[in-house]
């Protein structure tokens, strides 16, 4: 095998009408999307004149490290938070990338390391059961709801509107 392609599907038109129907992909780029929302919201809320500066033109690395040094974030939530932008990158540029549920726990686990919170600690305590009851992609919504929601709060630390009420 050609080693550029490791890892990776060639592109055809068949497999790239199938990602339309990827509902782990979609999960998982929207929550990112949401997530990006938030922090481009933070920074905003925490500039002096944020009509001057376009926190969208940021990539998402360099938003997450500007609100880690305007202090919205700290170290443990900006580390999950390059993490699950790693995890991202691997859908957004690997054609046929697929997640497994170790993937996913393994980012559940650090999740919950950074800080967020679970209503329900198997999620990120007990692989068994997480793969069960929750499966790759209930864990994946639950990590972007859940840190969504503890996003928000950072917001309303400084100022902004809770998001998910």
């Amino acid at each position: 095998m050609d080693k550029k392609w490791k890892n990776r599907e060639k592109p055809n038109l068949e497999h790239l009408m199938s990602l339309f129907g990827n509902s782990t992909m979609s999960a998982f780029i929207n929550g990112h999307l949401i997530i990006e929302s938030l922090l481009v919201q933070m920074i905003d809320l925490k500039l002096e004149k944020p009509d001057a500066f376009d926190a969208f033109s940021l990539n998402f690395p360099s938003k997450i490290k500007l609100c880690l040094s305007l202090g919205i974030l700290d170290e443990r939530i900006t580390d999950f938070l390059l993490q699950l932008n790693t995890q991202r990158n691997k859908f957004a540029h690997r054609l046929g990338y697929k997640i497994s549920f170790d993937d996913v726990f393994s980012l559940c686990e650090k999740a919950y390391e950074a800080g967020v919170d679970f209503s329900d600690d198997t999620i990120h305590s007990d692989r068994e059961l997480s793969k069960e009851w929750y499966g790759t992609e209930g864990v994946i919504k639950e990590i972007f709801q859940n840190t969504a929601m503890d996003l928000s709060f950072y917001m309303e630390e400084i100022g902004g509107k809770f998001q998910f009420t």
